[in-house]
């Protein structure tokens, strides 16, 4: 590879840092300028492009912090380099060379990763990369979704709760009320099973989804007028994750059960239904009734893992390359 350069990004950049997002292998709206900057007052921006002859070929979003650590990127849930459809090993193996050489270059020493989860796209190739750049896998999270197209009906015990649901007077929509949600239903909820807040506030989400307002979508269970479960989707062009579920403390009667069930159908026909990851203490320890109430809607567990790499053993890939 000729005429490969690495830069920063910067503002001028975004419509050709977007438009390479939307063409990406894997394609996330976490990885839109408008995503990654919605809280650009808690982060340093150090994300990278990779040009060759002056032609986007790779992007790192990335952050830098206080003690000269490049992440990829702590504000979002996975990163690393992203790369166009079938992209070669070479230009992989490559584009992870020159990064890190830059970074050397730049006084960066350390670079940590959080792999993209497998049902984005398959990071096998990524594996052996970390391999011989001896990379330290410092977390693994298990993590949960359903294959596109899959779905058929979850397990028995959650069958129960959903025959609840046939005779009641319940209806389930989208809807753009995302403070209700946020204040009636998912901070309680949080607060109250896992004495956890919410990552975004009420303001950040409710920006986010009238900026990606087809890609963020909040569908709810009303009763008599009122919100009783509702979950927050975030539609990537072949995955829909959900971000966000809650019910209220009434959730034994199947409400949650009944909305999840229901979006699951509708979006699961042409596209993989993510779950997201049921650990904690940074990977420590299993939440094993969340995680039962995952497997309860018939998913497949992967993990995903994070890792540690020094910028100086890019020297370990140039012999591997011929």
């Amino acid at each position: 590879m000729k005429n490969v350069h690495v830069q920063r990004y910067s503002d001028v950049n975004k419509q050709l840092w977007d438009d390479f997002v939307s063409q990406a292998e894997v394609h996330s709206i976490l990885f839109y300028r408008d995503f990654i900057e919605y809280h650009g007052d808690r982060f340093t921006d150090y994300s990278l492009m990779v040009l060759q002859e002056n032609k986007l070929i790779a992007i790192m979003p990335a952050n830098i912090d206080a003690d000269n650590i490049l992440h990829s990127h702590q504000g979002l849930s996975y990163g690393g380099l992203l790369f166009k459809p079938f992209a070669s090993f070479q230009i992989r193996l490559r584009a992870y060379l020159f990064i890190l050489q830059f970074l050397e270059t730049h006084n960066v020493y350390d670079l940590r990763l959080k792999e993209i989860p497998s049902c984005y796209a398959n990071g096998g190739s990524n594996r052996l990369i970390f391999q011989w750049l001896s990379a330290t896998c410092v977390r693994t999270d298990i993590y949960s979704y359903i294959p596109k197209a899959a779905y058929k009906k979850p397990n028995r015990n959650r069958l129960r709760h959903l025959e609840k649901i046939n005779n009641t007077n319940i209806e389930v929509r989208s809807t753009e009320s995302y403070l209700e949600f946020w204040e009636n239903i998912l901070i309680p909820n949080l607060k109250k099973r896992f004495d956890v807040s919410p990552v975004h506030t009420v303001a950040e989400i409710g920006g986010l989804a009238n900026h990606f307002n087809k890609q963020i979508r909040l569908y709810g269970v009303y009763e008599g007028g009122s919100i009783r479960a509702g979950v927050v989707l975030f539609i990537h062009r072949d995955v829909v994750h959900a971000q966000y579920s809650a019910g209220d403390d009434g959730r034994s009667d199947g409400t949650l059960d009944y909305l999840l069930d229901f979006v699951i159908r509708k979006y699961n026909t042409s596209k993989t239904f993510s779950f997201g990851t049921s650990s904690e203490d940074v990977g420590e320890r299993l939440n094993g009734g969340l995680l039962y109430w995952k497997e309860s809607f018939r998913t497949v567990n992967d993990v995903q893992q994070f890792h540690h790499i020094k910028t100086v053993n890019h020297t370990k890939l140039i012999d591997r390359i011929r």
